[in-house]
């Protein structure tokens, strides 16, 4: 094997200019790296340094795959090489797929309406229930001295004006708190117990709408816990929602696929195209 050692100089020279006359700047048996061909896998912006641990990184990999390509050739059998059949097959299936996709490009064909939805999951989610604990519930995290404190206090630990004053309590919260008021969206108690520092009791969840007010770490937390349930079915939660949606819609395509290639069939057998 015949490489080229390359001097620090060189490397400096690669990653920081372009050279007139391209030259061989590494070499592994036939194999030869080309000054060009690394000048033009560098990325722009790189500090003089990074440039010159890319430039090695890649001349590197660049030695190494070319050695196990040597060796794969000779070691392996003409049959072992022979890829002729495995490449077609391999492109015969990109072009299906690609030619599938651009079929099914215009996703406008594939809308699910709301009525569709609603008699998938009242059908399928019946049968797909799991035992997981999952809540509606308001939430606010402040700073543990914030000025906000008791006005949104007041307004989210009271059910009347929890509901009339919503809009202003928003307009209140603004974008600079976290927080989740909806009163309709089913979320994991897992996933709420997982932001924030504390236990949720889940035992008194049972027994109607809980109020939570911590103080942790900095921070004020303020929750109400509308409503619990240890099971859900699909259509409970965003995610499944918008799984089962995902699933119509595939299922769709799916369908559109098939009937085209239905189609291309009865044509070809008319044309006489098929001989079977």
């Amino acid at each position: 094997m015949k490489r080229i050692i390359i001097p620090i100089l060189l490397v400096l020279c690669l990653a920081s200019c372009h050279q007139k006359r391209d030259r061989i700047v590494a070499q592994v048996y036939y194999h030869k790296l080309y000054l060009s061909e690394v000048l033009n896998n560098m990325p722009s912006g790189l500090s003089p340094e990074d440039s010159v641990a890319l430039v090695k990184e890649y001349i590197d990999a660049w030695v190494k795959e070319k050695l196990v390509l040597h060796a794969a050739e000779r070691n392996l059998s003409v049959r072992e090489k022979n890829f002729d059949k495995k490449m077609e097959e391999y492109r015969n299936g990109l072009l299906i797929n690609a030619y599938y996709d651009k079929l099914v490009s215009d996703t406008t064909k594939f809308n699910i309406s709301q009525e569709e939805m609603d008699a998938f999951t009242n059908d399928f989610g019946k049968r797909y229930t799991v035992d997981k604990d999952i809540v509606k519930l308001n939430y606010v995290k402040l700073a543990a001295k914030s000025a906000l404190t008791d006005k949104v206090r007041d307004i989210l630990f009271d059910e009347e004006k929890r509901t009339s004053d919503k809009e202003l309590l928003i307009k209140l919260l603004g974008d600079s708190v976290e927080y989740m008021i909806d009163d309709k969206t089913w979320l994991y108690l897992d996933d709420i117990q997982a932001e924030v520092p504390f236990e949720v009791d889940d035992k008194q969840l049972q027994s109607g709408p809980q109020y939570v007010d911590k103080a942790v770490s900095g921070y004020r937390y303020l929750m109400v816990i509308l409503e619990h349930k240890d099971r859900r079915t699909m259509n409970e939660t965003q995610d499944e929602r918008a799984a089962a949606r995902m699933m119509l819609v595939n299922q769709r395509k799916r369908e559109f696929i098939e009937n085209h290639v239905n189609l291309l069939y009865e044509k070809a057998l008319k044309d006489g195209a098929i001989i079977q």
